[in-house]
């Protein structure tokens, strides 16, 4: 089968591990099956992936996934000889998409889906939640089979109620497996963390007065692709008044001397690894306002000292009680999140601000986590605004940076 897995790292043994953990967390949850159609759920289930991009906006592919024995892949029809060596049942899919008589459609992929159920032994799993309570349903016994979904099309959810499956969420078991990286893992993330600083550092190269935003965001796809990274998850690359507020995207917008200039990576890399790294430059040889240096030295010192917090060992609630503040005009738009998990996608854990309620309090930072440190500052009305943020892997001396690009000393001075 074709693979994006390099021949340095063990491909089997990459699948294989994912695979164990995933039932492992099954198996303690109560969890019978899984039934996946995220595509990175898909992934590191199984180790297939086919169409990201556009299989994770339709219900063209998926895996079925017992605690225990192999997996059934129910793969495009078109796609199937891609994963002819898959250890793997590979089935085609009967999807409900692209047809006028969706519910004739989704009526068939609903009656495959309980065959295979049967199949697997989950005929008569008991009802409920993914590590939560029971819940009903319309039309169908509350003894009937359970099987944990992460995202279902309104047709596939109804035809798989009228065969009296009750869905639950997966996501318990699948965020509860992927939070820990394996071996193989851990070399992909640091195989990626080799092609983004090759990006950051092109990125940086390319950046002088006149450079649209678009271009350089052209220079980020182009490393990534021509590295044999997959693509780009948004288009984070924001200059001058662009920086302020957060969550733009490129533009046609030329840079002029003087300009703040910030990139979120936000790369799906060498085999769909997610690499979420911030940093933000001047533009030209001018001196920074004061403004700039203001905002960029808050957000680099934030960064340093919550990143030094990071270890195993320590309770998300500990890292918020003893994060630094940021400066209260930064406040009001702050990111989401000051922490957030990271692999496949964004993951779990995450610590949000001391003063927001906290998502994962209780949780204990384990060693293996791959996470991301990271901080908007730009102040209401004003001008500019700075991104910078950081991927680690936790390791028994703390926090590992994954992309160890330099910050900008321009602005620190």
């Amino acid at each position: 089968m074709p693979t994006s897995v390099p021949g340095s790292i063990d491909a089997a043994r990459l699948r294989a591990g994912r695979l164990a953990r995933l039932q492992e967390a099954m198996r303690a949850r109560g969890v019978a099956a899984c039934l996946l159609f995220n595509e990175p759920n898909i992934r590191y289930a199984i180790g297939a992936s086919a169409m990201p991009i556009w299989s994770n906006t339709t219900f063209v592919r998926c895996a079925l996934v017992p605690a225990e024995g192999r997996p059934i892949l129910f793969e495009h029809p078109n796609s199937m000889h891609l994963f002819r060596g898959l250890e793997a049942d590979v089935r085609p899919m009967h999807s409900w998409e692209f047809y006028d008589d969706t519910a004739t459609h989704a009526a068939l992929f609903a009656r495959e889906t309980a065959a295979a159920l049967r199949e697997i032994g989950v005929a008569r799993a008991r009802s409920g939640t993914a590590g939560g309570r029971a819940g009903g349903a319309r039309g169908r016994s509350a003894a009937g089979p359970s099987l944990a979904v992460d995202r279902l099309g309104t047709p596939g959810f109804l035809a798989l109620e009228r065969e009296g499956i009750t869905i639950v969420d997966s996501a318990p078991v699948t965020m509860a497996a992927r939070e820990i990286k394996t071996p193989e893992e851990i070399d992909l993330l640091e195989l990626n963390g080799r092609i983004l600083m090759e990006m950051l550092a092109k990125f940086e190269e390319a950046l002088s007065p006149g450079v649209r935003e678009r271009d350089l965001l052209a220079v980020l796809a182009g490393v990534l692709l021509r590295r044999g990274g997959e693509h780009l998850a948004t288009s984070t690359v924001c200059s001058g008044p662009n920086t302020n507020p957060w969550r733009a995207e490129a533009t046609d917008r030329a840079i002029e001397p003087g300009d703040l200039v910030y990139v979120d990576t936000d790369a799906v890399g060498v085999e769909g690894y997610f690499f979420c790294v911030s940093r933000t430059f001047l533009c030209g040889d001018g001196p920074a306002s004061p403004a700039q240096r203001e905002a960029y030295r808050a957000a680099h010192d934030w960064l340093l000292a919550l990143r030094d917090l990071v270890r195993p060992g320590v309770e998300c609630r500990e890292i918020a009680a003893r994060a630094p503040r940021l400066p209260a005009k930064f406040m009001p738009q702050r990111y989401e999140v000051m922490i957030h998990g990271i692999g496949l996608e964004e993951e779990s854990p995450s610590v949000a601000y001391p003063d927001d309620p906290q998502p994962n309090g209780d949780r204990v930072l384990r060693e293996n986590m791959a996470l991301v440190v990271e901080l908007y500052c730009g102040a209401i009305g004003g001008r500019d605004g700075v991104k910078l943020g950081d991927e680690v892997l936790l390791t028994s001396g703390g926090a590992k940076v994954l992309v160890p690009y330099p910050y900008c000393e321009a602005l620190l001075r």
